[in-house]
């Protein structure tokens, strides 16, 4: 599929929005940064060879691909780790990663890709108007939580793989109201700060998803079906069968990770391979590709809309 330049799709995204949304995640220019820069891809190299060679060289045999324990224990152990307290524009990242916008080398934490795609789901739905939406693979639910006090009209699902997200975002709907630094870390104002406790969080498995046929307007993931290389067709197959009108992912897909260093990153993960073009034979076909956004240096997403047809 041909891919559209951010500036010219029609969820009016402008650089300096990108950089505005991004800023409290970047760290500022300063002498020295390119060296930085450099010594810390040097070092993500190294591991990425390593973990690599570790999966690859028996070529891929069953127990060297990775499962649903694997995901489970690493998601397992990130989601308390991390918490709602760490998404806060006004504290300081304790460390930056390596990515990049075109030519252009930034130094950004990965908090500023998650508000950088929160803004890419509120202009999606501005411009959908669904009534019904279904994050697959929620997390936490940070996306969700901040998504219905923008949109305190539209019913909100989110289905999560472990308990410990899963958990984490019941028991913040134990609140009543939105913590203060989850209010600043939305892109764009809130209408209703209470609104996340009425959101529906089910644990569940993308491979079969606890829903009706059409049940949802919109369907979405983010850095979802990054884990599901190995239920990757049952996976779309679900996403197909329950909405209704649109499937939106921002994922790794192969068009995008299909050489270089990307496409070892990708092997010696085991993460997901599908191609935008696999999308139709599930019923869902594209309508929008765009990926020229700030991007992590070793795993590139895109940000692809889809319609359900017949």
């Amino acid at each position: 599929m041909q891919f559209t330049p951010l500036s010219e799709a029609p969820l009016g995204l402008s650089r300096e929005d990108i950089m505005r949304t991004m800023a409290p995640f970047v760290k500022p220019r300063a002498e020295g940064d390119a060296a930085e820069w450099d010594a810390i891809v040097r070092k993500r190299k190294k591991g990425i060879v390593r973990r690599a060679l570790r999966r690859l060289p028996l070529g891929w045999l069953p127990w060297q691909q990775r499962r649903i324990g694997e995901v489970i224990d690493e998601y397992s152990a990130l989601w308390p780790r991390i918490g709602f307290d760490s998404y806060d524009p006004g504290k300081p990242p304790a460390r930056y990663q390596p990515w990049h916008w075109g030519e252009e080398r930034l130094l950004a934490s990965d908090f500023g890709g998650v508000r950088l795609r929160q803004l890419m789901l509120v202009r999606l739905i501005e411009r959908l108007k669904p009534a019904s939406v279904l994050e697959v693979g929620c997390g936490l639910g940070i996306h969700l939580v901040l998504l219905a006090g923008r949109f305190p009209q539209i019913a909100f699902h989110g289905v999560e793989l472990t308990a410990a997200g899963h958990d984490a975002a019941r028991a913040l709907q134990e609140r009543s109201q939105l913590p203060q630094n989850l209010v600043a870390f939305a892109p764009t104002p809130l209408e209703d700060t209470a609104a996340f406790r009425r959101i529906d969080f089910r644990q569940g498995n993308a491979a079969s998803l606890p829903f009706c046929d059409g049940r949802f307007d919109l369907v979405y993931s983010v850095l979802a079906l990054e884990q599901m290389e190995r239920v990757r067709e049952r996976a779309l197959a679900e996403v197909a069968r329950v909405t209704r009108r649109h499937f939106f992912g921002i994922e790794p897909f192969r068009d995008v990770n299909d050489s270089g260093w990307e496409r070892f990153y990708v092997l010696g993960r085991d993460y997901f391979r599908g191609r935008i073009a696999d999308l139709p034979r599930h019923g869902l076909v594209p309508m929008l590709a765009c990926g020229d956004y700030p991007q992590e240096r070793f795993l590139k997403t895109c940000a692809v809309l889809a319609e359900k047809r017949a």
